[in-house]
């Protein structure tokens, strides 16, 4: 299929959508224990993952050549890898996620969540238990069908996802796509540092073989939790890998996804970074892929605590603030008269002052929070976990690519 195309800058933001023709080099398959495979596509502009059962599986039953030149629709995640929402091969054949939802169902939901809250309008007042119990069900079943197509309807407008559609619907039909230049990243290369122990830890490189992964749960109700343990051979040892089964979201909508996967496959060339204090492996640098995996255990800080924190602390920002200042506007609404200059005069300096008391709240809250933190590591055994940090940080910004690193736990 011929097409003209125009060439744009890659983007570099996390969750950019973008179009690339690359070369095909390697794709490989990870079986995560669960039904679930995911699948890594190494070309000459990156790489792309991507979940197996999300396309249908007659179109991928012909496998991609070395070297066969395609054009891939994919968003951008967080460590400059990408993931793959469509793929066009050079015979027209088209590699895309099925497009099997009913659109009108979501719109159809939003407009009927509104007739069990009419419906409870009808109800004559009074204490009848079951007529309470019958009012918190229709509310919550339409508390609960607003929510689900409110977050479908978000979805299905996502500006990435629309875009992406547009550009897929454009190739099959021949005509000018946008598509971006690949980025331009230098080999992985071997750290230098030779097998062994190193004041602390351990390194280990070489190829995997036999690796395994399962999926296992623990705990029971409210305090279950899973886990996938990774079963793999280095170097003629055998190492087990733990992460958490939130490092592969299955149920997230793919255009939401912004983390790749822990993802390591027989042959890939690896160095396994271990402590130790407890021999776990704590960090994994994949010379076929150029993504490095560290556990940030026994740091005292972490990206997931930072954002979790970040958060906490924006929800609960804007819940005082949007709680004073509907406080305000009912004050006025009761008095049954619009504010007045004077109104507004004494609504910014108040406003001041609850903005300078958060401060002061948060800022004497996270001095605690942070003297305790400190006393806590100080007091335990010390772990050159840093050290990891940092040499994964360098293998990274040797290849000319971001200081971003993939945690696992």
């Amino acid at each position: 299929m011929a097409i003209t195309e125009s060439v744009a800058a890659m983007p570099q933001r996390t969750g950019a959508v973008f179009c690339v023709r690359v070369a095909c080099r390697d794709l490989t398959q990870l079986s995560m224990g669960n039904a679930t495979t995911v699948c890594r596509l190494t070309t000459d502009g990156g790489v792309f993952f991507f979940d197996r059962s999300q396309f249908d599986a007659q179109t991928m039953r012909h496998g991609l050549r070395r070297g066969e030149q395609v054009v891939i629709g994919a968003h951008r995640l967080r460590d400059g890898s990408a993931w793959l929402h469509w793929l066009g091969r050079a015979n027209g054949k088209l590699w895309a996620m099925p497009d099997d939802r009913r659109r009108w169902l979501p719109p159809l939901a939003l407009v009927l969540s509104v007739l069990p809250f009419l419906l409870t309008l009808t109800f004559a007042a009074g204490a009848n238990i079951a007529l309470l119990l019958l009012k918190i069900g229709l509310f919550a079943t339409a508390g609960f069908t607003l929510a689900w197509a409110v977050y479908r309807l978000v979805l299905d407008w996502h500006p990435g996802r629309r875009r992406l559609r547009a550009a897929m619907t454009a190739f099959q039909a021949g005509e000018d796509i946008t598509l971006c230049e690949p980025p331009t990243v230098s080999p992985p290369d071997q750290l230098q540092l030779a097998n062994g122990l190193h004041n602390g830890f351990a390194l280990l490189e070489g190829p995997i073989s036999n690796v395994q992964v399962s999926l296992q749960t623990y705990g029971s109700g409210r305090y279950r939790y899973s886990l996938y343990h990774y079963h793999l051979q280095c170097a003629g040892e055998s190492f087990a890998i733990r992460a958490s089964a939130s490092e592969w979201r299955q149920f997230i909508d793919p255009v939401l996804i912004r983390k790749a996967p822990l993802f390591v496959a027989g042959g890939d060339r690896v160095t396994l970074l271990t402590l130790l204090a407890d021999g776990e492996v704590r960090g994994l640098l994949n010379e076929s892929d150029g993504i490095a995996h560290v556990s940030y255990k026994g740091t005292p800080y972490t990206p997931t605590i930072r954002r979790a924190v970040l958060t906490f602390g924006v929800l609960f920002l804007m819940l005082i603030v949007g709680t004073w200042f509907g406080t305000e506007l009912y004050g006025w609404y009761a008095r049954g008269v619009g504010p007045d200059y004077w109104d507004w005069i004494g609504l910014l300096h108040m406003g001041g002052a609850v903005l300078l008391m958060i401060t002061l709240l948060f800022s004497g809250l996270g001095l605690i929070a942070d003297r305790i933190h400190g006393v806590y590591y100080r007091s335990r055994e010390k772990r050159p976990i840093e050290k990891i940090l940092a040499l994964a940080f360098q293998w990274r910004l040797r290849q000319g690519r971001s200081a971003s690193i993939n945690e696992f736990s």
